[in-house]
């Protein structure tokens, strides 16, 4: 008999476990830029803003944007990313960066004259 209830004890026990919701990551602070001494305007930025991909167009640099996101680190689609794309006004020596910062911590930087650049939460790429 009690060998009985310390069975249905684990049991119930194992179960309510079971079901609980699972403990939520906390989100990080992340804060994408864009900028350039050369060029005035990205004709796109692609950013991740925690929940989903956004595309900005015509878009006047400097630019900025802090948001929060629950895995910045992953490789997959819910990873902290930035696109910044320029091209109609790319040349040769026409500098722009993309970054990315967790908190106070440059994890990212890419900076190029081809009229495309990106960096990712799961690098720790700089450029």
């Amino acid at each position: 008999m009690i060998r009985l209830r310390h069975v249905m004890v684990s049991v119930m026990t194992a179960t309510a476990a079971a079901c609980l919701p699972s403990v939520a990551h906390a989100e990080e602070s992340v804060t994408y830029v864009v900028d350039s001494a050369d060029i005035g305007m990205a004709n796109g930025i692609e950013y991740f803003d925690g929940t989903h991909q956004v595309l900005l167009q015509n878009v006047a640099l400097p630019w900025r944007m802090t948001v929060s996101v629950a895995n910045p680190r992953s490789l997959g689609f819910d990873g902290a990313e930035v696109r910044a794309d320029w091209r109609p006004a790319a040349r040769p020596s026409k500098w722009v960066s993309a970054r990315i910062y967790f908190g106070d911590t440059l994890i990212c930087e890419n900076s190029l004259d081809v009229g495309n650049a990106a960096c990712y939460g799961s690098s720790n790429f700089k450029s």
